[in-house]
């Protein structure tokens, strides 16, 4: 169980801190359960509301020493099979795992270089993932946001 304080990763949308746990005074939510009140580090009008039996979309942030790992061999990480790209993005994408999210970025920007243009889905996955990537990968190691972005990039 989580504490005040912790911080989380909170589906895609980056590091949250856990600001309460408990009811919820809310007429759309279960009165009888228990939720982590969430607050977005990146953003103060961000907050998220969980209930503290959902592991699915919420999770710690990778140590500093996963995080290191995962840059020292973003080289390594491969790409998705364009041909079936909007799925297999959906499935890295819902893992919640930073390597998963690093292939679809490659991906992406694999594809855009080869296409010089972008399509509408593509930016809006491109998107979400940065800053999802960028908000742990900030939080962990202290790297800037556009940073992550370039290193991913340098790795293909």
């Amino acid at each position: 169980m989580l504490s005040r304080g912790d911080a989380v990763v909170y589906k895609c949308r980056g590091v949250y801190k856990v600001e309460e746990v408990g009811k919820l005074d809310f007429s759309f939510v279960d009165g009888k359960k228990d939720y982590y009140t969430l607050q977005s580090i990146d953003n103060q009008r961000d907050k998220a509301y969980v209930p503290i039996d959902d592991e699915k979309n919420i999770r710690r942030p990778v140590s500093e020493q996963k995080a290191k790992e995962l840059l020292d061999n973003l080289a390594e990480v491969g790409i998705l099979n364009v041909k079936y790209r909007e799925q297999e993005y959906k499935d890295c994408i819902s893992s919640f795992c930073p390597e998963n999210w690093v292939k679809v970025l490659k991906t992406l920007y694999s594809r855009t270089k080869r296409r010089g243009s972008m399509t509408s889905m593509d930016k809006k996955y491109q998107m979400l993932l940065e800053h999802a990537l960028s908000s742990e990968m900030n939080y962990v190691l202290g790297i800037p946001a556009g940073e992550m972005t370039e290193l991913i990039k340098k790795s293909e």
